[in-house]
Formats: structure tokens, sequence, C-alpha cells
């Protein structure tokens, strides 16, 4: 198949899923983490700070800003019309499907491996159904997969273009989830432990990816220390996440349980602004997380299974509260088809281990060292299924590569 046409099958396959499954299920209220975003992009196009509180809400937590700004500028165009943003996550996600093919087609040294990926991604259930919602997986998901890309460019080449195009592209990722934000660091051990270039050229070009990094963060870091007299880099959520994602309750099989706080915490508290409350909960979560440091492992299990999975808290539909709209019949149907979706693509990718062997080093390093690293953040702090968003573009592209290699086998055999 010619690379044009399978493009084509590609783009028309995540296209016509996406769209498909809102002309169907149509999308939700915006509310929680939603409903904030949508109020980040209204202060801007109104000219007021990102954070600014609606009369009566309680105070908002400061968050990184690409994603109300990406908003914003489709309320400017379109107007404050959530399907809208909806369309332009579905040109993002469909694009990402795109970009993966690619990747796989030059790294993977496998056209059949990369269409096989590229496809499996198209229609990978939960990617489709988070295009639906005000979330910025979607859009971080894309900007992830470009600083992937930027970073094999980087590694190959070895020029001072690429390591400042890769460190800006990360920059913006960590401004659309704070996530991010340590991966430059994976980005500077690559480069120094990268051979084909003298230690005086590795120094340089981590430097350069550093400064490119810094220089899409600076802005960001210094308007929140002019305004809030304190050192916050990216927002002011970690705390909170860290706190419950250790200390909250196994969610039951039937839905997740909500974030639940001790009432002591609830009340120290009280009058609290998000800085000083991010500092209390990231100690007081420290502290939980010592006490209990022996079910580490235990946690560790189930997290591992809840993100890459979704099971079994089954978070994929009433945790973006697309339940509200979407029938109890339904729900459970999509929600379970993800579940064997979703094992189905780690265990392919996992074979891959055995199977693919000829693909790129740098390929196969760079999304080992990209899983662990966000698999290590959500288990050491909170785990949801949508998280994995970012990350299924790289199971896919190895699940594919097992595909092909496995269809070769069986021509091979049929010959014979």
């Amino acid at each position: 198949m010619k690379t044009s046409s399978a493009l084509w099958v590609i783009v028309l396959a995540a296209l016509g899923a996406r769209m498909l499954f809102v002309w169907c299920f149509g999308i939700p209220p915006a509310i929680l983490d939603a409903h904030e975003y949508d109020v980040m992009a209204r202060n801007i196009l109104a000219g007021r700070a990102l954070d600014t509180l609606p009369a009566g809400e309680p105070e908002l937590p400061i968050r990184v800003p690409v994603y109300g700004h990406f908003i914003a500028a489709i309320y400017k165009v379109f107007g404050t019309s959530q399907m809208a943003v909806v369309a332009a996550q579905i040109l993002a996600s469909t694009l990402l499907s795109a970009l993966i093919f690619l990747v796989g087609q030059r790294y993977l040294r496998d056209r059949w491996a990369a269409f096989a990926g590229a496809l499996l991604l198209a229609l990978h259930l939960p990617s489709i159904v988070h295009c639906g919602v005000l979330y910025p997986d979607t859009l971080f998901a894309l900007l992830v997969g470009v600083s992937f890309l930027t970073i094999l460019r980087l590694l190959e080449r070895q020029s001072a273009l690429w390591a400042i195009i890769a460190g800006m592209v990360l920059g913006l990722a960590t401004l659309c989830k704070a996530a991010a934000q340590l991966v430059i660091v994976l980005v500077v051990f690559l480069i120094l432990t990268t051979r084909g270039a003298s230690i005086g050229r590795r120094v340089t070009l981590s430097a350069v990816a550093l400064a490119g990094f810094l220089a899409i963060m600076a802005p960001w870091t210094i308007r929140n220390y002019v305004r809030y007299d304190a050192f916050v880099p990216t927002g002011t959520l970690f705390g909170f996440n860290f706190l419950t994602g250790n200390y909250q309750e196994i969610a039951p099989f039937n839905g997740i349980a909500q974030p639940a706080l001790a009432p002591e915490i609830l009340r120290k508290i009280e009058g609290m602004n998000w800085i000083e409350k991010n500092n209390y909960f990231r100690s007081e979560g420290k502290r939980i997380f010592i006490e209990n440091l022996s079910d580490l492992p235990r946690r560790a299990v189930l997290k591992t299974s809840v993100i890459f999975v979704d099971y079994p808290r089954l978070t994929l539909i009433n945790n973006i509260a697309y339940d509200s709209v979407i029938g109890p019949r339904w729900a459970r149907t999509i929600v379970w088809t993800s579940v064997l979706q979703n094992s189905v693509y780690v265990l392919l990718a996992l074979a891959a281990v055995f199977s693919c062997r000829g693909v790129s080093g740098r390929l196969a390093l760079l999304t080992i060292l990209l899983l662990l690293y966000f698999w290590a953040g959500y288990v050491l702090t909170r785990s949801l299924s949508r998280y994995s968003i970012s990350l299924y573009p790289y199971v896919c592209l190895f699940a594919g590569c097992t595909l092909s290699r496995w269809l070769e086998y069986r021509r091979s055999r049929a010959e014979r």
C-alpha cells in the first residue's frame, strides 16, 4: 500500500469513528474540570485573569494555560460553542493517528506495522470518547506526539535546530498538562548518552533543548510569581493529586469513588488559598505515602491496571460526565468494550518484545522511558484511565508491529 493511500485510510477511519461517536451520543455538559477550562476560556476572551472566580463559585486552582487558550481561540472564531471545541479535538486526534503512522513508517522500518499501529489508534475507543469533552488530554496527546517525533529527530540529526524545537514543543506540552514537566530531563539524559557526537556537542545540545523549554515556561512562571508572590512553575494541583491518589479508597467495580478527604483535613484548609492548599496537601500526602509505603506494591498494581486497562474502576464514561448523556446499557457496553480493547492492545504491545527485533533502538528506548516516566508519576500520585490517552499512541505502535510480524508469519506458513 502506498503511503498516501495508507494515510487516507487512517485519516478517514479516525475521523469517521470520532464523528460517529459524537453524532450518536452527543457531548456531556461541561462540569468539574471541564467547567473550569470553560471558565478559563471565557476569562481570556473577557480580558480577565485566567483564574478569575465566577460569582458565587469557590476559588479555582491555578491551571496551566495552553488548553484554556486553545478553547478561547475557538470560542473567539465560532462563538462559545462546546461543539466547535469538540470538532477541533476530533481533528487533533485524527492528526495524531496520521503522525503515528509517519513515525512508525520511519522508525519501525515496516510500513505495514506502522499502518496497523496507526489504525489501532484510529479505532481506540477511549481516544474516541475523550474527543467529546472539554478536557486537555486529546490536545496533550497530540503535543506529546509532536514532542516524541522532534526528540527522535534530535537524536538522529543531533542539530541545534531540532534541540530547540524539541525543547519548545515540550514546553507547550507542559503548559497543556503539568505532568510533562520533567520529560525534558529524559531528553537531556538521551542526548548525553547518545553516540556519534563529542561530549562538548552533547552538552551544547542539552543546553539548547533546555533553553527552548525554559523560553516557553518562563513567562508563565514569572507571571505566577508576580501575581501570587510565590514560585509556581506550572499549577497548584500536584498536592491535591498526590494526597487523594494515596488516600482515597479503592473504587467499587460499578463506578468511581469520589476522592474523599478526612474531616480534619477539610477543616485545616478552610481559609487557605490554592497555593497554601497545594503546599499543605503535598506535605500531608508525603506523610500518608510514607506511612503506607508497605502497601505501595499493591497500589502500583491496581493503578497500573486502572491507567492502562480501566479496570477495576471503570471510569471511562462517568469520570468525564459522559454517563449523564449516555443510557446505562450503552454506557456499560462502551466501558467493557474499552476494557477488552485496552487489554488486547497492551498484550500485543508486550508481545513486541519478542517479535519486533528490527525496530530503531532510539524509538524503543524513548518509548520505554516515556511510558515509565508517566507510569511512575501516575502510580505515585493519582491514576485515572484518561491519563493513558497520551500513552496509547506508543502502545498501538508496538501492537501494530506485533500484528505485522504475525501476519508475515502466517503468510510464510501458507506459502510452504
